[in-house]
């Protein structure tokens, strides 16, 4: 075989049986608590991608990577990192940031000395959804209170996504869904020609590495907002319900929880109430002055 027919025989998905696929997706939910449902000719084609990185020619051979050791735990998220999708933008949905700024408007008149806030966006991808609440922020307190403060935490299961997220800088297609009234104050064209969010938005914020399975071990507490879109998709029914019941308790008392469309399904939680604000899944955390 010459060098050109070996580079295509390597580049060439693997061929993935039910028994294997069936295993993948086993180790999927023990290390990563998450459920995939990709057609299996997108997995065999992440399964390429890690297989060449790492410089394995056979599937049978990457699967007997992932039975067990410290090489095996790294590949689990390595290949989660792949599976899963990464599919943001800025002000994605329109409706829940008109919900994030009617909540910070009411939380200012009912507490006109309010001075500090913090907001938690899980499953953050490349980091629009939280640069996009920043803005909101901005756009909202400076006029008001500009001694106002506020701290906006993103967390991703992807290292990749994490480390985009932390540059600020995104494309000219990427910014194409920000609202101008956004976009001029808040970002500036690089020499690259690059979008940069601006430095008083980046010195406010913060990423890192953290899986939803893991919720209950960091000490993240005392959120006003936690916003938590298309994320809880990768996780079973039950295993959604005990996450969002884990973020209630990260919550502020009065503290806001937006959710993504059906998210919800058959939850409820004696400490919150559903909130009115029209297509979006919000609840407001009860037991103060509401």
């Amino acid at each position: 075989m010459n060098t050109a027919q070996y580079s295509a025989s390597v580049q060439r998905p693997p061929i993935i049986t039910s028994a294997q696929l069936m295993s993948l997706m086993r180790g999927l939910r023990a290390h990563a608590g998450i459920q995939i449902e990709s057609p299996r000719s997108v997995i065999a084609h992440n399964l390429q991608t890690r297989m060449t990185v790492l410089g394995i020619t056979h599937l049978t051979e990457y699967l007997f990577l992932l039975q067990g050791g410290l090489a095996a735990r790294a590949e689990w998220l390595a290949l989660s990192d792949l599976l899963t999708v990464k599919e943001t933008r800025f002000f994605r949905q329109a409706a829940a940031m008109e919900c994030v700024a009617q909540y910070v408007q009411g939380l200012l008149q009912r507490v006109p000395d309010f001075e500090s806030f913090s907001f938690w966006s899980p499953g953050c991808s490349t980091g629009q959804e939280v640069y996009s609440i920043g803005m909101v922020l901005e756009h909202l307190l400076r006029g008001q209170q500009p001694g106002f403060e506020w701290y906006g935490l993103g967390t991703d299961i992807s290292f990749q996504a994490i480390e985009q997220a932390k540059l600020a800088c995104f494309s000219e297609s990427e910014v194409r869904s920000l609202p101008q009234k956004f976009k001029t104050p808040y970002m500036t064209v690089s020499e690259s020609g690059q979008w940069q969010i601006s430095e008083n938005i980046r010195s406010r914020t913060d990423f890192f590495q953290n899986n939803l399975l893991h919720v209950d071990s960091p000490v993240f507490s005392d959120f006003n907002i936690i916003f938590c879109q298309n994320v809880l998709i990768y996780f079973e029914r039950e295993k959604q319900h005990w996450i969002i019941d884990q973020l209630v308790d990260r919550l502020t008392v009065d503290g806001l929880l937006i959710l993504g469309a059906g998210e919800d399904a058959q939850w409820n939680h004696q400490d919150m109430r559903r909130v009115k604000c029209p297509g979006v899944c919000a609840y407001i955390k009860i037991g103060g002055n509401i």
